[in-house]
C-alpha cells in the first residue's frame, strides 16, 4: 500500500513537472516559430544540443529544495514590521517557535512551509545565522539563492519561467493577459575588470527597489471590490511581481 501511495506521488510530481515545463517550453517555441524558425530547424537544434549537454563534464549541481515560494517577502517583514523588532528598531533574533517567532513571521506571511524545513534553508543559503540553540538571527536583506556549490532547482526554474513570459508576451499565453515588460541597460564597452564591481553595486541598488516593490505588494494584498464596469470581482489574486538579474556577457 505504502509502495502504491509513494508510486502515485511520484507520478503525480512528475505530470506536475512536466506541465511546468510547457510552461517554460511553449512560449519559446512559438516565439522561435513566428520568427521563422521551422519544426525541423527546432528539433534539428534541440538535438544539438542535447548532445552538447551529454558531453558536459563541469558545472554545479541542480537541487530541489522543496519550495520557491520563499522570497523577499519574509525578510522584508522581518526588517521593517514593529512586531519583529527589538527596541533600537532593528530586526530583532528570533525564536524557531513562539508567540514572536520565525512561526509567526510566515504566519504573518501567508507562507504555509514547515518551520524546521524553512529554518534549515534560510541558514543554508546564508540568510539568518543561528546564535543560539532555538534562536536565529537575521544576516541578509534577501533569501540568497546564490550558493558556491549548487543552483537551486524551484526557484531558478520559476524565474526562468518569468523571464521567458515577459520576454516572448503573446507566444504560449492568452491574449487577454496583461501586457508584461522587460527592460535593460548594457554596455559593450567597460572592461572586464568592473564586473564584479558592477554586480556587486547593481545587486545593493536594486534590493533597494525590490523592498519597495515589496511593501506596494503587501499594501495591497487582500485588496477585494467589485469592477463596476463590467460587473465581476476585481479582487482575485494574482501573482505579481519583477524580476531583476545581472548581465555579463562578451556578447
Amino acid at each position: 500500500m505504502r509502495r502504491k501511495a509513494r508510486a502515485s506521488q511520484k507520478a503525480l510530481r512528475n505530470r506536475r513537472l512536466e506541465l511546468e515545463v510547457d510552461d517554460l517550453l511553449v512560449p519559446i517555441v512559438e516565439f522561435l516559430q513566428r520568427s521563422g524558425f521551422t519544426p525541423s530547424d527546432l528539433q534539428s537544434e534541440w538535438r544539438a544540443a542535447i548532445r552538447k549537454c551529454a558531453h558536459a563534464r563541469k558545472g554545479v549541481k541542480v537541487v530541489r529544495i522543496g519550495f520557491d515560494k520563499l522570497g523577499l517577502t519574509l525578510v522584508s517583514r522581518w526588517l521593517r514590521d514593529p512586531a519583529f523588532l527589538n527596541h533600537v528598531g532593528r530586526p530583532d533574533d528570533l525564536p524557531i517557535r513562539g508567540k514572536r517567532s520565525i512561526e509567526s513571521l510566515l504566519k504573518a506571511c501567508a507562507i504555509s512551509l514547515p518551520v524546521t524545513a524553512v529554518v534549515n534553508s534560510l541558514a543554508r543559503f546564508g540568510t539568518v545565522r543561528r546564535i543560539s540553540p532555538n534562536r536565529y538571527r537575521l544576516v541578509r536583506r534577501s533569501v540568497n539563492f546564490e550558493v558556491p556549490h549548487f543552483i537551486p532547482f524551484e526557484p531558478s526554474f520559476e524565474f526562468l519561467i518569468d523571464a521567458v513570459r515577459a520576454s516572448t508576451w503573446g507566444s504560449g499565453i492568452e491574449q487577454k493577459k496583461p501586457r508584461l515588460f522587460w527592460q535593460n541597460v548594457a554596455s559593450s564597452r567597460v572592461p572586464r575588470r568592473h564586473a564584479a564591481e558592477f554586480l556587486r553595486f547593481a545587486k545593493d541598488r536594486g534590493l533597494t527597489f525590490m523592498h519597495e516593490i515589496n511593501d506596494w505588494l503587501e499594501a495591497h494584498e487582500g485588496d477585494s471590490g467589485t469592477d463596476a464596469k463590467k460587473g465581476g470581482p476585481s479582487g482575485e489574486a494574482h501573482r505579481l511581481g519583477i524580476g531583476l538579474f545581472g548581465i555579463c556577457s562578451n556578447r
